[in-house]
């Protein structure tokens, strides 16, 4: 009896006896890869996290096939995320569905489709299909050292349905990751995928859930919206577009122990418009390592330094948190032209809701040209610029006058502090050594008493008053300045300790 020849994908062992070898062909070998069997009128709606957009904020991406050609597919994709509506056209390829093309609206969904939807393809394309049985599809990890493959079939509940999916699956950085395939659908029905660290648990790194699926020769019913404004602001506003219209630079902070990369677009913003920002928080000599679990915020300084604005504060927080080291943020510029003065502070590592790793703490700012609101003169140049500053002089202005108390404004964000510290959450030593820190490197200036700079014991109890003022101010029941009186209360009498 002769076999065809089988391609090296459908072999799935030889047999020797006798010293003939025979060959067995797989009967049950079931490949796939990302985008297989699409066609014309298919439609899927997804809810989708990625930590670059937004910290795993769940949006929904929803799309339909409009049409093929030889080059790939055309899909009509509504993306919601949050109050933000867009609907526009993005191309995907054939051998691999990595978009092509999006319109201008949906760069970024697409990069978030490309990162999660489509991930699996890194592994398996139609030229290069997978077996969905095979425990190797390729390596993944820092140093390749991850094997990525198959873990058998499981039962999987999602709100599309209940699906016997293939389990796609890999262990890195203490944590499973899992992509579950059915063969008959071209994207997979559920992800959760975890970033891959030096150290620490694991975040997030992107998760997929499959809503509803199907095919329709006519437009479905969720593509009868309409694009909204991103992020709000003027409808004249052009969409920030960091393809085409950005600026993009690196500066290392202040304080010398991180470097701050960042995209931003529209390169010359108008008052009023929305802008978005991309930054990366990187070790000093190698971008391609960044901080995990960065806390760090963007806001806005005028021309004395004085705050007028900060992104964190304005969604009712206290800094901004970057699980995988990088963010993609928007928001609406409404600083007066012609420059408007950003910071980026990063304000250390750790836990989300914990105690912040001040030690690579450092800011940049970064000068962008400014225009006018619609309806306006325009008096701006045509690039913006990047300018590194101090500790002292951004992160904290003090201002003083004869025979008056200086006014004290202290960044937001040390307000976690003194909460957890006032809840006896952070003992007084931490709590001490991070005060410590932060008047040493000049994140906070203290107008502090005639020779209390030197005095010290470190040994004192902490009044607890001082712990209750703390308590006040972290609520916003005690402005900055009566704070202060506790602090410089603790270092007159040595409770703290400042070297000179």
């Amino acid at each position: 009896m002769r076999f065809k020849a089988q391609s090296a994908i459908s072999i799935v062992s030889i047999i020797v006896l006798s010293g003939t070898a025979f060959v067995i062909p797989n009967a049950f070998a079931t490949t796939w890869y990302p985008g297989e069997g699409l066609k014309q009128g298919d439609y899927y709606q997804y809810k989708v996290c990625t930590a670059d957009w937004h910290n795993c904020e769940p949006i929904e991406i929803n799309f339909w096939v409009e049409n093929q050609t030889s080059s790939g597919s055309n899909l009509v994709m509504v993306v919601i995320d949050g109050a933000i509506v867009q609907k526009g056209i993005v191309t995907i390829g054939t051998n691999s569905p990595d978009p092509t093309y999006a319109d201008p609206n949906l760069e970024n969904y697409a990069g978030i489709f490309k990162n999660s939807l489509a991930w699996l393809d890194a592994f398996s394309t139609k030229i290069t299909a997978k077996d969905l049985g095979s425990p190797a599809w390729g390596n993944t990890g820092i140093f390749g050292e991850t094997t990525v493959g198959s873990l058998g079939q499981q039962q999987v509940i999602e709100p599309a349905g209940s699906f016997n999916a293939w389990t796609i699956g890999w262990h890195d950085s203490g944590a499973n990751s899992n992509v579950w395939v059915y063969p008959s659908l071209a994207f997979p029905v559920k992800a959760r995928v975890y970033a891959i660290v030096t150290s620490g648990m694991p975040p997030l790194s992107y998760s997929v859930d499959l809503l509803a699926y199907g095919n329709s020769n006519t437009p479905p019913s969720f593509l009868n919206v309409q694009s909204t404004s991103a992020a709000g602001g003027n409808i004249n506003c052009p969409a920030p577009d960091l393809q085409q219209d950005s600026v993009h630079g690196t500066n290392s902070t202040s304080s010398g122990s991180a470097a701050i990369e960042y995209l931003y677009s529209p390169s010359v913003p108008h008052q009023g418009c929305p802008m978005e920002w991309r930054v990366w928080f990187e070790e000093p000599y190698d971008a391609t390592q960044k901080f995990s679990n960065a806390h760090y915020d963007i806001f806005t300084v005028d021309d004395q330094g004085q705050r007028t604005s900060s992104y964190a504060q304005s969604l009712g927080r206290v800094d901004m948190f970057a699980p995988v080291g990088s963010d993609d943020i928007t928001f609406i510029d409404n600083q007066p032209p012609p420059v408007t003065h950003f910071v980026i502070y990063f304000a250390g590592t750790g836990p989300e809701s914990g105690v912040a790793d001040v030690s690579a703490a450092g800011l940049i700012q970064v000068d962008v040209n400014t225009l006018p609101p619609f309806g306006g003169s325009s008096s701006a140049n045509s690039s913006g610029t990047t300018a590194s500053i101090t500790l002292p002089s951004m992160a904290m202005n003090t201002t003083s006058s004869t025979n008056t108390t200086p006014t004290t404004v202290i960044p937001a964000w040390i307000k976690n502090n003194a909460k957890w510290w006032s809840q006896g959450q952070l003992g007084d030593d931490q709590f001490v050594q991070g005060l410590q820190y932060m008047i040493q490197q000049g994140i906070i200036q203290i107008p502090t008493q005639s020779g209390s700079a030197n005095t010290t014991s470190g040994t004192q109890q902490i009044p607890a008053w001082v712990k209750t003022n703390a308590g006040w101010w972290a609520s916003g029941q005690l402005g900055d300045d009566q704070f202060v009186q506790g602090l410089q209360y603790m270092i007159t009498n040595g409770i703290i300790k400042i070297n000179s």
